[in-house]
């Protein structure tokens, strides 16, 4: 069944919607995609919008790139955007290597160069384009290049990441059997936001879509904490890619493995916070009770509270925290 696209106004100017339906018909997989990730790090270290990746990986892609490459491909991208045709973005969420994507891409001809800019701009093409496309086989030479000299440049932080890669896997498979999956879409990224049986994606040019009977597949992004692509239109899934947890811990000791499938649900912070409200408690107490600053609780409790875990309720100057009786069921089930 493929995509449809509902021709009424998004409620948020900006946010795509993925309407879900109810959860316990949706149907949720993992793919890793390594090219995702390594394009969301091209894509910031040649100029294009901001992916919140740590310097040292910039500079490190940036180093390792082919100067006439690089010239060649950077007026394609400003802060606000990058113009580059979906030939040219293969993201891997087929589960191909990097290697076979960086050949089709070097397979392509320059018609369909021509017909993928074309695509992405009907009336005419931007003028960054117009040089490339004087001498298409040349600019896809350079493109190729590039990426491959960036993906050299990645693939070790990539190999680096296949503990936090594993450990949102089994995250994932947590959410799914648990019926845990509006706490899971809940607590994506700052750019994702669920409510109502509906994801509320950032967008530049949001619009409403239905995920009917499809699949969706979740793809995390080992780049930078403001990371977010999608591809909703596909008809045969819809696909969200988004950073990874513990991207900031990355090089540093693994994650710690555990068998509480609370912890691994939604972290070990909010579920100590659960398991503290057998009984209400105040905000204070909740921070004394996690030997943590009051800013700590307050955040993660908030985060909690979009979840639908908790309610926050004010008791002359105190703010009593209590679980909601999903919560309750969450911390029954998982315990």
């Amino acid at each position: 069944m493929t995509a449809e696209v509902i021709e009424r106004p998004t409620r948020s100017p900006q946010h795509t919607e993925l309407v879900l339906g109810p959860l316990d018909r949706v149907r949720v997989s993992v793919a890793p995609a390594p090219m995702a990730s390594l394009l969301s790090l091209v894509v910031d270290a040649l100029g294009g919008p901001r992916q919140g990746i740590a310097p040292d990986w910039i500079k490190s892609i940036r180093r390792g790139l082919p100067g006439d490459a690089a010239r060649a491909v950077i007026p394609m991208f400003d802060r606000t955007g990058a113009l580059l045709p979906a030939c040219l973005t293969p993201l891997g969420i087929d589960g191909a290597p990097v290697p076979e994507q960086l050949s089709r891409v070097a397979d392509l001809s320059p018609d369909d160069l021509q017909q993928g800019v074309e695509v992405m701009s009907p009336s005419d093409p931007p003028p960054p384009w117009r040089n490339a496309l004087r001498h298409p086989r040349k600019w896809l030479n350079l493109y190729v290049a590039l990426l491959a000299a960036a993906w050299r440049a990645y693939a070790p932080i990539w190999q680096q990441s296949t503990a936090l890669r594993n450990r949102e896997t089994e995250r994932i498979g947590a959410a799914v059997v648990s019926n845990g999956l509006d706490v899971l879409f809940a607590g994506l990224s700052n750019r994702v936001q669920y409510q109502d049986e509906t994801l509320y994606l950032s967008d530049r040019h949001p619009y409403r879509v239905e995920l009917d009977d499809r699949p969706i597949v979740l793809v995390p992004l080992v780049s930078g904490s403001a990371a977010s692509v999608f591809d909703l239109d596909e008809p045969d899934q819809a696909w969200l890619g988004y950073p990874v947890p513990g991207l900031g811990r990355l090089g540093g000791r693994p994650p710690q493995a555990t068998t509480d499938s609370l912890t691994l649900l939604i972290g070990p912070i909010r579920a100590a916070i659960l398991r503290a409200l057998d009984r209400p408690n105040s905000m204070g107490g909740l921070a004394d009770h996690l030997s943590a600053g009051p800013s700590t609780a307050t955040y993660h409790c908030s985060q909690l509270a979009e979840a639908g875990l908790v309610l926050r309720q004010r008791a002359g100057r105190e703010v009593r925290i209590k679980r909601t009786p999903r919560g309750d069921a969450l911390v029954d089930l998982l315990s």
